[in-house]
């Protein structure tokens, strides 16, 4: 059963144990007139109030046909309009509810990192690239692709490069940080030498003045 489907039957359930009376995905002669133009996933009656549920993926959200279905249903007395959105999982090992850093703490992180390569500590410098890097990528994908927010930094940071708000060139001193940051983080090797940290760090920094 997929996720969408999981949570309309999570719903419906919900309001059968309320005494409602509940059809899922109801067919054209199931809707009364003013919904014939739409298809909701559940709509639920009872003799004091009715039901119309909109169960939605957000990487499927589509705004203009849920705002012409809440009006209609917010025309008729009696009626009212529920909205679902399901998220896609969060990745495994990112967080679920924390707040990302704060613009001083991305901008010292930087800073330390450039001294750190500096020192030749590429390890410890790439570790804090890209942490600075990830949050500017997270808090740019809040706004414009609110799907991959808590997904994984690879799939973060290919979604914005897809989007056009990474530049081609810095995306492939972004991608090279990632391999080599990755192999730091769970204890391997690195395939190939450190990328140039503090040129890298100039592309965080263009990114974050554009964030």
């Amino acid at each position: 059963m997929s996720p969408a489907d999981e949570k309309i039957e999570s719903i419906a359930a919900e309001y059968r144990g309320k005494g409602y009376s509940v059809i899922v995905h109801p067919n054209r002669q199931d809707l009364p007139p003013f919904l014939t133009a739409f298809e909701p996933e559940i709509v639920a009656k009872s003799a004091s109030s009715n039901v119309v549920i909109e169960v939605t993926p957000s990487t499927k959200f589509d705004a203009d046909y849920t705002s012409e279905l809440a009006k209609a249903v917010e025309n008729e007395p009696g009626w009212k309009f529920e909205l679902a959105l399901i998220s896609p999982p969060v990745a495994p090992d990112v967080p679920a509810e924390e707040e990302l850093a704060a613009d001083e703490q991305v901008s010292r992180m930087l800073r330390n990192a450039e001294v750190l390569a500096h020192e030749n500590q590429d390890e410890a410098a790439a570790l804090l690239a890209w942490s600075a890097l990830e949050t500017i990528l997270r808090r740019r994908a809040q706004s414009s692709a609110p799907e991959v927010e808590r997904q994984s930094s690879a799939r973060v940071l290919k979604h914005l490069y897809s989007l056009g708000y990474i530049p081609p060139e810095i995306y492939e001193n972004l991608s090279r940080l990632l391999e080599f940051r990755n192999a730091v983080a769970h204890g391997f090797k690195p395939r190939t030498s450190a990328p140039s940290i503090p040129e890298i760090v100039n592309d965080i920094r263009h990114l974050q003045a554009a964030a």
